[in-house]
């Protein structure tokens, strides 16, 4: 018999360590202000399940917080739920462990990289992708996505014609794309991935959206197409998105290159990264394990909300544009029709507005007036939130 989990539920976190409530400053705001609604950082605003947090207790019955290690489930459960969810048959010696997606970029990088060298995104993309490339004193290559009426598609043209100008060695591929909410088809992978074997281009594909596939569309790993792709991927990966445990900081990489996968231990070893954290070893196995059911009925209540928001929007401000996402729980709000400088429209909606979303200038030049909103929430906060949106617009 299924569980029902209440989804409905309001969690208070304003009084924690959540990036979300306590550091606004990050997303943009002036200063913390609890007044504020924050629909930023991607993160849920649900518990957790039951079997997740009974595990992570598993550490503290024992007394002894020491230095820890993957043990077997923790390739088992991850190998077992690719399989299931995505039909990727991958082998546990092909897991590395790692303590997040973006130090796990980062490190590809670093290690199969110069200083100087070229590396291509293709904007507008989630923002860290450019502080990897930049701090690290690597050549940032901008490859612009195609906006369509319905949907956001490659523009495979200028990413070869830039990749061969720029002498790019790496691509770094956001599958499921945040925050244009594609999942790729297996054509537009296949494309994309014959270009960069063409040219000698490394690829690494962020995936950490890719159970997050929302009704009718299914989420590809782009190692998983061919041998040949394999060879030439990082693929990363965490259960972090899925089932709402980011503060676990435990992602992992897939490299069945041996000659690739060596590299990147050496550069986790390098940076005296060789242990796990005790409540991310068991949160991990726990998650792959028992957490299916509430996983699904979170993407039920996710896709509902979107529904719900979609409606709203297209009935209440027709002039705020948005595509319906094919994955995750984020929003990409166009606000061009308003007319207002960037910067002073998202200090608008933060003071007047009372409503924090994602800066969308962050995510690339072509992402001026556009906004990020997550809702992965209660609906009586989602309903806040937008009614806020309206209320603050409909004074412009």
């Amino acid at each position: 018999m299924s569980r029902c989990y209440n989804f409905d539920e309001y969690v208070d976190r304003k009084h924690s360590h959540a990036e979300k409530w306590n550091n606004m400053v990050s997303a943009g705001a002036p200063k913390n202000d609890h007044s504020i609604l924050s629909m930023s950082i991607a993160d849920m605003e649900f518990k957790c399940c039951d079997e997740i947090l009974n595990a992570l207790k598993e550490p503290i019955e024992n007394g002894v917080i020491g230095y820890d290690c993957p043990c077997q489930k923790f390739f088992s459960s991850f190998v077992n739920w690719q399989k299931e969810k995505n039909n990727w048959d991958i082998k546990k010696e092909w897991i590395v462990p790692v303590p997040g997606v973006v130090p796990g970029i980062a490190n590809t990088i670093l290690h199969n990289t110069k200083e100087g060298d070229a590396v291509i995104v293709n904007t507008p993309v989630y923002p860290p992708f450019f502080n990897v490339i930049n701090l690290n004193n690597r050549k940032l290559v901008e490859n612009e996505l195609i906006e369509l009426d319905d949907k956001y598609v490659f523009d495979f043209e200028d990413f070869e014609r830039k990749i061969i100008e720029n002498d790019v060695k790496v691509s770094i591929l956001c599958s499921p794309h945040n925050p244009v909410g594609r999942v790729w088809t297996k054509e537009e992978l296949t494309k994309y991935g014959n270009i960069c074997i063409k040219h000698n281009v490394l690829m690494i594909s962020d995936e950490i959206h890719g159970d997050l596939t929302l009704k009718g569309y299914k989420h590809i790993p782009l190692a998983s197409i061919s041998d040949e792709f394999a060879k030439n991927t990082v693929t990363l990966s965490a259960p972090s998105k899925t089932f709402n445990i980011a503060g676990l900081a435990q992602s992992v990489a897939i490299i069945s290159n041996d000659e690739l996968k060596d590299r990147f231990l050496n550069g986790l070893v390098g940076y005296g990264i060789f242990h796990m954290a005790s409540f991310a070893a068991v949160g991990f196995v726990a998650a792959y394990t028992y957490g299916k059911e509430w996983f699904k009925e979170c993407m039920e209540y996710i896709e509902s909300n979107i529904d719900f928001a979609l409606e709203f929007i297209n009935k209440e401000l027709p002039k705020v544009k948005v595509k319906r996402p094919e994955a995750s729980f984020l929003l990409w709000l166009d606000l061009r029709d308003y007319g207002m400088p960037h910067e002073d429209l998202h200090q608008y909606l933060i003071n007047e507005g009372k409503l924090l979303l994602n800066s969308g200038i962050t995510y690339g030049e072509n992402a001026n007036l556009f906004f990020r909103m997550n809702i992965a929430c209660n609906r009586e906060m989602l309903i806040d939130a937008l009614n806020r949106l309206k209320t603050a617009l409909n004074k412009l």
